[in-house]
């Protein structure tokens, strides 16, 4: 990592939109790790809260409904939150989560604390991501690993670019000699598609 602050993708600093709400939690990558069961608490409830924006299905004219949102919203951040819990390996344990009602998007970011080495090799494979054809990537990974159990494959987030068309946004903070904090934004529409 050379410059002390890069951004990759899709990541914005100051919504666009307006921000009808906004929700932080910070919690320790440790206490994740030791009690797996958070990050799915964590992710659940937020679901659940941010859920209630939205109308039933039956009402639902022009934007996601209430049950399309919890799910979504739901698989997004576990997604997002295992991978900081995971990842997370300076003595700057702090996870902090983000979620964001725009007008017409809901924004979820995630940041932790990496070693500059790790933070190299995901950005590496972050620009894989972002630059190519993200369905034929996925089959090429989901084949490659076969058999092999990589923690850095880059799947779940192909899984969130396809299956729940998410634009993805990376920031990368170094904050230290040997220590970055890494972003990631998930931006995801509310308007029926």
């Amino acid at each position: 990592m050379s410059n002390a602050t890069e951004i990759l993708g899709t990541f914005q600093e100051h919504p666009a939109e307006p921000v009808a709400s906004e929700a932080a939690l910070e919690v320790s990558s440790t206490d994740m790790l030791q009690h797996w069961r958070r990050v799915s608490l964590s992710s659940d409830f937020l679901a659940k809260y941010y859920s209630f924006y939205f109308p039933y299905r039956e009402k639902a004219k022009g934007r996601i409904s209430r049950e399309a949102a919890e799910n979504s919203i739901s698989f997004v951040l576990n997604e997002l939150i295992e991978n900081t819990a995971k990842y997370s390996n300076t003595p700057d344990t702090a996870v902090r989560v983000r979620v964001r009602l725009l007008e017409r998007t809901i924004q979820l970011e995630v940041s932790n604390a990496v070693s500059v080495e790790l933070a190299d090799g995901f950005q590496a494979s972050m620009r894989e991501v972002l630059g190519g054809n993200t369905e034929e990537l996925y089959l090429s990974k989901l084949e490659a690993n076969l058999g092999e159990a990589r923690r850095d494959s880059g799947l779940g987030f192909l899984t969130l670019i396809n299956d729940y068309q998410v634009g993805l946004g990376f920031k990368f903070e170094k904050t230290g000699a040997d220590i970055c904090r890494i972003t990631v934004q998930a931006n995801m529409n509310c308007e029926e598609a």
